[in-house]
């Protein structure tokens, strides 16, 4: 089984797709690919390999991509996230032929190919080959509009044997371009079920607390002394000490320099607070922390997911991607929320979270998420 994605960078949502689907797969040998080469076994447990490299060398039996706004981002956007800072400053300098050519020598594919939605037809090893496209949004693609890339990524969904959206607005472009796509909620949801022990917490632990996010457009709009101040301000209402959390380390990602900037402020304003930021970039572990959290507030969609998951109340900040998806799977809970209404939104969150209705909810997701994967697994493999 090759299993696509964007195990290439450290960004904890695609982390997680990996270390969840290959759960369901205990079965069968998974090879990790992506658009180029990352020793990640450090946090995942498995090497990542190019997988254009992978599909010419030999035949799989299945190929399954999952998670992430895809077919938006194509080979040229993913290298610039996903390149080290010296490699990445080279690639973005470059002019549009340099860029080619770069893009050509580390993932066999232009600048302008979909990164993480194989072509299948150019590998005659694998042109009959089942793909399966689980848990995607398509938000991005349909944003980009009639781009080559746009086209490019269309035409590799319309070879996709199954392709499993998670929002109704991706099923409904799906479709437009003639594309059969189911609705599913995020399998990231089912990670309740999967994991049961995570959450659990014993007398020996530290005291309550409630989790921060933010990517950087966020902090950098707004400023560290704003935030410092709402955060400030949900501590007091609360009783709870923020421990800021780190969605992504790679480029344009989450930034540990505005991170240290938010912790000064705060320390500055409320000196008894005690916050830190998380150390650990294990997917499953920061998956724990959040399932141990009073409170979920940030940027990331799988941060918003696992918080759901396990019951726990969630803020959402601004976040398109986030937006989206809410409307269709979790929209009692506050989304696009600024500094100004952020303890507002806390306090609405956390009176909605203690109702016996979004606990049903929320296992309902889990439910829906574990059999919409759990019937791939049996249909395909």
């Amino acid at each position: 089984m090759l299993l696509i994605g964007a195990y290439e960078r450290d960004n904890f949502g695609d982390l997680l797709f990996h270390q969840l689907t290959k759960s369901y797969l205990t079965e069968h040998r998974v090879v990790a690919g992506s658009i180029i080469g990352a020793d990640m076994a450090a946090l995942i447990g498995d090497p990542v390999l190019p997988y254009n490299d992978l599909l010419a060398a030999r035949s799989w039996d299945a190929v399954w991509v999952v998670g992430g706004e895809i077919g938006g981002v194509d080979t040229g956007n993913a290298l610039t996230m996903s390149l080290n800072d010296h490699d990445g400053r080279v690639f973005d300098r470059a002019t549009p032929q340099g860029r080619a050519a770069i893009a050509q020598y580390l993932s066999d594919s232009s600048t302008t190919a979909p990164a993480y939605i194989p072509e299948l037809g150019r590998f005659p090893l694998n042109s009959a080959t089942p793909l399966i496209v689980n848990s995607v949004g398509l938000d991005a693609l349909r944003i980009s509009g009639s781009s080559t890339g746009a086209e490019a990524a269309i035409t590799a969904l319309r070879r996709a044997n199954s392709l499993v959206v998670r929002d109704s607005p991706s099923r409904e472009f799906a479709e437009s371009n003639g594309i059969n796509a189911a609705v599913s909620p995020d399998m990231v949801h089912a990670i309740s079920l999967r994991y049961p022990e995570m959450g659990r917490t014993s007398e020996s632990d530290s005291e309550p607390f409630f989790l921060f996010q933010a990517n950087g457009y966020i902090i950098e709009k707004y400023g560290s002394e704003k935030i410092a101040f709402a955060l400030a301000q949900v501590a007091h209402s609360t009783g709870w000490r923020p421990v800021l959390f780190l969605a992504g380390t790679a480029r344009h990602h989450d930034r540990l320099d505005q991170y240290d900037k938010v912790l000064g402020s705060l320390r500055a304003i409320a000196p008894t607070l005690q916050p830190t930021v998380l150390q650990t970039r294990m997917p499953l572990e920061l998956a724990d922390w959040i399932a141990k959290s009073r409170l979920w507030i940030g940027s990331s969609l799988h941060g918003r997911i696992i918080s759901g998951s396990f019951g726990r109340p969630r803020v959402s900040l601004e976040n398109a991607k986030v937006s989206t998806y809410a409307a269709t799977w979790d929209s009692e809970f506050p989304v696009n929320i600024d500094f100004d209404g952020l303890l507002d939104a806390v306090s609405a969150a956390i009176l909605i979270a203690a109702t016996t209705s979004s606990r049903d909810a929320s296992l309902e997701l889990a439910q829906s998420a574990d059999a919409k994967t759990t019937q791939l697994v049996k249909e395909y493999l």
